[in-house]
């Protein structure tokens, strides 16, 4: 931060990016420049510039909420709350396994195992089904009422939300759930904890199986029942299985109180905190149907809220630099194919995430700063000038407003363009504020697509 100049000028300048992300964990005057109060759209994938969001494409129609995409040997499938469908070469999706009545709980898993194969799917009550792309078949011998599964040294691992055991199938046979050699063969481990509480869900992270409790971690080392050790419940659980998503370095998941990252060795680590407003509204109730997903760089997290019943909140998490940003659209499932990101919706569609709109629509998008005093909180400033280093593409539109105090308060629009160039510019807005203030705060917004580099500020003393 530049120092005041010396009398008559007393003016200085402050240059500052806007890709912190969200945060609001502490007041807002006490949060960094770089972060904000409130922010729609935008996100830090080059950062330190903060842009506009990717758009989306609308790709698939099926019908009915879509919990649950993915591909098998090519082809996709998708999931409701009436059945699991597999789309045709003629685009027309047919039932694999489907129910004459409808349940929003019927939230489907689904794993490979060894080569690919072969599918196998569950849906919380369904006994766990064998798939080859043609031929269905349930696997008889499995735990009935199984609701999580995972794959672990060459065996599949199930857990149910009725029990507190954890069932192993025997090495290299989905098939088997009998037989009882020690070492190739199957079993069951009983995982309890004094609060009786039952599984929530369950996965392999790091060379081991983590089944999940809503208040608990339990870990399972080893390779057969010679070795096998589950270590001390640690205090941390999960309210959605469908919030657990692994990505290179990390696993991410939804607990009671927050989202976290384990990398495998150390405790889990709280990294929701600058979005606790957002935690703080999940809906309990209904905190099993919240959705997470990853294109690699994000981590998205689909929330259920105030009064909702389904995910009506997004987030995106920068796993490089820990920032969070909110965007509009909402998802109920997600699905990384290579580096090509989809998602399913509350309607049906599932979206194709890439390009410069959301499926037609502009993009709207918006930034409002913290609160600036210009590290002097006992005196009046006037903003004289504003440099907005921005890149801003034909067709979109960039807004400037500000206003004064620490939060509420009238915006006042000091600039508009209707259409950009394209082209890196450093925007010159001259600033007036006729009734100055100790603190003030900026809001940048617009529609299509934009990127802001940084902000220059230039303030001069109205006192002292």
């Amino acid at each position: 931060m530049q120092a005041w100049t010396n009398i008559p000028q007393k003016t200085k300048q402050a240059v500052v990016n806007l890709a912190g992300g969200v945060n609001q964990a502490v007041e807002p005057i006490e949060i960094n420049d770089s972060q904000c109060l409130s922010v729609v759209n935008m996100d830090s994938a080059v950062y330190p510039t903060v842009q506009v969001v990717d758009g989306y494409t609308s790709y698939l129609q099926h019908e009915g909420l879509i919990n649950k995409i993915f591909m098998f040997k090519g082809e996709w499938y998708s999931g409701n709350s009436r059945g699991l469908y597999k789309l045709s070469p003629s685009l027309v999706w047919t039932p694999i396994y489907s129910y004459s009545d409808s349940n929003d709980d019927r939230l489907w898993d689904v794993s490979m195992f060894f080569d690919g194969s072969k599918l196998y799917f569950l849906d919380g009550s369904l006994q766990l089904q064998q798939y080859d792309g043609t031929t269905l078949s349930p696997v008889s011998g499995a735990p009935s009422g199984s609701a999580f599964m995972t794959t672990h040294s060459n065996r599949f691992f199930l857990a149910g939300k009725g029990d507190n055991l954890l069932s192993f199938s025997g090495l290299r046979d989905a098939n088997d759930w009998s037989s009882t050699d020690k070492y190739v063969g199957t079993g069951k481990i009983t995982v309890e904890t004094s609060d009786g509480e039952k599984p929530s869900g369950l996965t392999a992270f790091s060379n081991h199986v983590i089944l999940f409790k809503r208040n608990t971690m339990h870990k399972l080392f080893g390779e057969d029942s010679t070795n096998f050790n589950m270590t001390q419940p640690y205090g941390v659980g999960c309210v959605s299985d469908r919030s657990i998503v692994p990505t290179r370095d990390s696993l991410f998941w939804l607990g009671p109180d927050g989202f976290y990252d384990y990398m495998g060795g150390a405790a889990p680590t709280k990294i929701s905190d600058p979005i606790k407003n957002y935690i703080a509204q999940i809906n309990m109730t209904y905190a099993h149907r919240c959705v997470a997903g990853t294109d690699g760089r994000f981590v998205y997290l689909s929330l259920v809220t105030g009064t909702a019943t389904q995910p009506n909140v997004t987030l995106k998490y920068d796993i490089q630099g820990g920032r969070w940003w909110p965007v509009s659209f909402v998802a109920t499932s997600y699905f990384l194919d290579g580096q090509t990101l989809y998602f399913g919706t509350a309607d049906g569609k599932i979206m194709r995430v890439g390009g410069n709109d959301f499926a037609g629509s502009p993009i709207n998008w918006s930034i409002e700063t913290k609160p600036f005093a210009e590290d002097d909180e006992t005196v009046r400033k006037t903003i004289n000038r504003l440099f907005i280093v921005a890149d801003i593409e034909p067709g979109s539109t960039l807004n400037v407003a500000y206003t004064g105090g620490t939060e509420g308060g009238t915006w006042n629009q000091v600039y508009t363009t209707s259409n950009g160039t394209g082209a890196i510019q450093s925007i010159r807005i001259p600033v007036i504020v006729r009734t100055p203030e100790t603190w003030y705060r900026l809001k940048l917004y617009g529609t299509g697509k934009a990127k802001i580099h940084r902000i220059i500020r230039e303030v001069s003393k109205r006192n002292g």
